[in-house]
């Protein structure tokens, strides 16, 4: 086995500081390399220096991951005071406080034992966490540790927790490096062949579902900020959609400055639904634009509806037109957006009979007003060209909104239904193009849908970028291979 000796040096050194009779004090010649009496003999302390190595740079979930799923030599497990163990149960793997893991079933010395299992790197980290003293840790059975190095640790009732300095394969602490230090597209990029493409299919289903779950997550939390208000939370999540990434934020902070119930009084008027979107946007104030009649009208509307509801605009600024097609200015959005509020009394009723993406299509293939068909921005005539929403906008906009909207609601009401039509509807949408997506495609995973495009997104920011392998099907698969 190869090993890098500026590591093993550091190891030494840490071996060295804890001898109290070393003074600094040098042995002339060679023989001081082989004298089991000297303290720099290294084939002594060679096993030590290991030791000390492994454990710190060793990550403790990695310790938990190798107990979790019986990555240790089980034939030879074994507690300090040398009683067998037998593992019949790791236990459940534990998020919150406390005990590592829960309800373990082990049999030590010939006796049954059923508690919990506690993970440090060192045995010293029991008392460094003051779990002595912690009565929730009283009823653990186990102690699992990579080091042992201090005598045997008490719960608070004083009863000593039997230990096991657990023993298994470096080539897995070496696999795990290996994940944590590549620069690749993502950590596994060199293994990953050796995977079966059916254990990957399987695991993108599962996070495109665990993606769901958490946009519905996030849609709860505003229903609740809304006073469980479904209209509210459906405005909220609809302006964040239409911003389609570039400009999310700043239509999130409108749809929070905008009164739900003020949309609704206005919904008949598309001139003042318009007005009251581009006027809350900041987009009506700025240059001069004495010749732009359609403007002036707006700005009208928008004087009466702000001193009406006390409204206080956003800032011009935090709108981005820089390097965005024209066809995706704030504008443009925002008129749509007024187009489509203006066509249906109660939008959220739409979204729950939605079944196939061309029910996506009749709700939001709307017109905004006649100006904007020869306008991009005020005051500058364009090509005349239809500013409706093109099917790619749609499709988006089904993904981002109408799909999490169903999933969400469906949850709310208990109706499963609602939420399998929103992955059936994410599986009539081809797949989206963006940078992780491409990169997976270079690598030969090639998403046959949005469903599964939105799963490889998932994957490679929620796991890969943050490093996640031991949270990953894949990471697991390749360091138990």
């Amino acid at each position: 086995m190869q090993v890098e000796m500026q590591p093993i040096r550091y190891a030494f050194r840490r071996i060295f500081s804890l001898k109290s009779g070393y003074k600094g004090k040098k042995k002339s010649g060679c023989k001081q390399l082989f004298d089991k009496n000297s303290l720099f003999c290294p084939l002594l302390y060679y096993n030590k220096a290991l030791t000390i190595l492994w454990t710190d740079t060793m990550d403790e979930q990695l310790l938990q991951f190798i107990w979790e799923f019986g990555l240790f030599d089980k034939a030879n497990a074994r507690t300090a005071t040398g009683e067998r163990i037998e593992v019949q149960s790791a236990g459940l793997r534990n998020a919150d406080a406390g005990p590592d893991f829960a309800n373990a079933r082990l049999k030590i010395g010939g006796t049954q034992w059923a508690g919990n299992v506690e993970v440090h790197l060192r045995a010293s980290d029991w008392r460094r966490h003051n779990h002595q003293s912690d009565k929730s840790y009283d009823s653990v059975i186990l102690h699992v540790v990579l080091h042992n190095d201090c005598e045997p640790v008490r719960n608070s009732s004083g009863v000593p927790i039997p230990v096991y300095e657990v023993a298994f394969d470096r080539q897995l602490t070496n696999r795990y490096r290996q994940l944590l230090e590549s620069q690749s597209f993502v950590p596994c990029r060199p293994l990953l062949d050796s995977m079966e493409s059916f254990s990957i299919r399987m695991f993108l289903t599962r996070l495109a579902v665990e993606r769901m779950e958490q946009r519905s997550e996030r849609i709860a939390e505003i229903m609740a900020l809304s006073g469980n208000d479904w209209e509210a939370t459906l405005q909220r999540t609809l302006f964040r959609a239409f911003g389609f990434g570039v400009n999310a934020q700043p239509f999130e902070q409108l749809a929070q400055k905008i009164p739900a119930s003020c949309i609704a009084r206005h919904r008949s008027s598309l001139l003042q639904l318009e007005a009251l979107l581009l006027g809350q946007a900041g987009l009506l104030d700025g240059e001069t634009l004495d010749d732009d009649d359609y403007r002036r009208r707006l700005l009208q509307e928008y004087s009466l509806l702000r001193a009406k509801f006390s409204l206080t605009p956003m800032e011009r600024h935090v709108w981005k037109f820089l390097r965005t097609r024209p066809v995706n200015f704030p504008t443009i959005r925002l008129a749509q957006l007024a187009a489509l509020l203006h066509s249906t009394d109660s939008l959220i009723s739409k979204i729950a009979e939605v079944k196939t993406l061309e029910d996506c299509v009749k709700i939001f293939s709307v017109k905004p007003s006649e100006y904007w068909s020869t306008h991009y921005t005020f005051g500058k005539i364009s090509e005349e060209r239809s500013k409706s929403l093109g099917k790619k906008s749609v499709e988006r906009i089904a993904a981002n909104f109408v799909a999490p909207m169903l999933f969400a609601y469906g949850k709310n009401r208990s109706q499963q239904q609602l939420c399998e039509t929103a992955v059936e509807l994410l599986e009539q949408i081809a797949p989206e193009q963006n940078a992780p997506v491409e990169g997976w495609q270079r690598m030969g995973v090639k998403p046959q849908n949005m469903f599964e495009s939105q799963a490889l997104l998932h994957l490679k920011q929620a796991y890969c970028d943050r490093k996640k392998c031991l949270q990953c099907t894949i990471g697991k698969q390749i360091l138990k291979s």
